[in-house]
């Protein structure tokens, strides 16, 4: 079977790979994240872009640096994933294409209105993995209800199956993403309920000027034991300027203030 979103090997962005010093991952994502939005600000006024991204670019400069992580162009990063209160989610058909596109196996075994089977395997292997969803199984967790379930069912279950094949053979090539758009909108969850996110870069850390210092924050370790006990944007502020303070450029505080920052906007 085809895949509708097609996985590049040129990426338009260069966002970090994880291999180059921490300083020069800092400044990469930053540029990655000004060429996003400048590419974001001139496709969402165009029929180019999906409606949902239409006049929005910061989330089309999310989804954008989203995509280009795991290897897809702009507006292909636009078509697979979809903006969910404002955040990039991807589709399963999305994680089929990562994987698929690396080299591992997927598979569609049965599709019909009550059952999906779906097998995977990771390339070199020679065992298949099989998720297999029923309308039984998804009427227990509550999901037949909904008005996706009611008018796809059978697109439903195989988007299930496969999001989960995905995750157990190729979680290292879909970059950790925890749930599909699919998954996400059968928590009852709604597009755009939320403020459009606040992308943030390296810049933040070092160029934005320092609030008050909380005395206890003098070291990484301290600084990221902060960072997850911070319970609003203002005190990851904070912290942030005592890191400019203090020299604090450690990469694991920046994932930690990213990742953070982005469950308060998921709380709000």
């Amino acid at each position: 079977m085809s895949n509708d979103i097609a996985v590049r090997a040129d990426q338009h962005l260069a966002v970090p790979t994880g291999t180059e010093p921490a300083t020069a991952q800092l400044v990469q994502w930053a540029q990655a994240a000004h060429a996003a939005h400048s590419l974001a600000e001139g496709i969402c006024n165009t029929a180019v872009a999906p409606q949902a991204y239409r006049g929005k670019p910061a989330e089309a400069a999310a989804a954008i640096l989203a995509g280009a992580e795991v290897g897809l162009s702009p507006i292909a990063s636009l078509r697979a994933f979809d903006n969910i209160q404002g955040t990039p989610a991807p589709k399963a058909i999305t994680l089929r294409a990562i994987a698929q596109g690396l080299g591992h196996e997927v598979r569609i075994d049965e599709s019909s209105q009550v059952i999906a089977v779906v097998s995977g395997r990771r390339k070199g292997d020679t065992e298949w993995q099989t998720s297999t969803w029923t309308i039984e199984r998804a009427q227990q967790m509550g999901l037949t209800g909904k008005a996706q379930w009611k008018q796809q069912p059978a697109a439903m279950l195989v988007a299930r199956a496969t999001a989960e094949v995905c995750r157990w053979i190729a979680s290292d090539a879909i970059m950790g993403m925890p749930y599909t758009a699919e998954e996400i909108r059968d928590q009852g969850t709604t597009v755009e309920a939320r403020p459009a996110p606040r992308l943030v870069s390296a810049a933040d850390f070092i160029e934005t000027p320092a609030l008050e210092q909380p005395a206890d924050v003098v070291t990484v370790d301290v600084v990221l034991e902060e960072i997850a006990a911070a319970d609003t944007q203002t005190r990851l502020d904070e912290i942030k300027a005592v890191c400019k303070d203090n020299g604090i450029k450690d990469q694991a505080v920046l994932d930690a203030w990213l990742a953070r920052s982005q469950q308060l906007v998921e709380a709000a």
